[in-house]
């Protein structure tokens, strides 16, 4: 099963560990899911730990390099004009359509307000769990 994590659930799994982010990334650490991202997401997450976070510049590389071993990534072609509202959001698209994604799991509420985009669920972190626990 393959899975976009948008920014602010990698921001939550890093940053504020022990909740439904964190437990969410844990499957993909245990290889129960395939985690699909692509070099401007990875960009975004670096820039979002050190700009509004403060992470020194060692370990937001660091972050940055565990995400990127452990995921797949990808190089969307395709543009996707979406997210009128927030239009870099329709990254998380790009790289969930290229990457043959099933899943997009996001706090985000303009992307959550698809709920389905091409075939691909995007829900909350708990609503993940909830969902796939049985397969995963």
């Amino acid at each position: 099963m393959r899975v976009v994590l948008d920014t602010n659930i990698l921001i939550s799994a890093f940053v504020f560990p022990g909740g439904n982010p964190e437990a969410v990334y844990r499957l993909a650490l245990d290889g129960r899911l395939e985690l699909v991202t692509s070099p401007v997401l990875l960009a975004e997450f670096a820039r979002v730990l050190a700009d509004k976070f403060g992470w020194e510049e060692g370990w937001t590389e660091e972050a940055v390099a565990h995400v990127a071993r452990i995921a797949v990534i990808v190089r969307p072609t395709d543009q996707v004009a979406e997210m009128e509202a927030d239009p870099d959001d329709d990254r998380v698209l790009e790289a969930a359509i290229d990457g043959g994604a099933e899943w997009i799991v996001s706090g985000d509420r303009h992307l959550l307000d698809l709920k389905r985009w091409r075939g691909i669920r995007v829900v909350k972190a708990v609503t993940f769990l909830a969902e796939v626990e049985h397969i995963v």
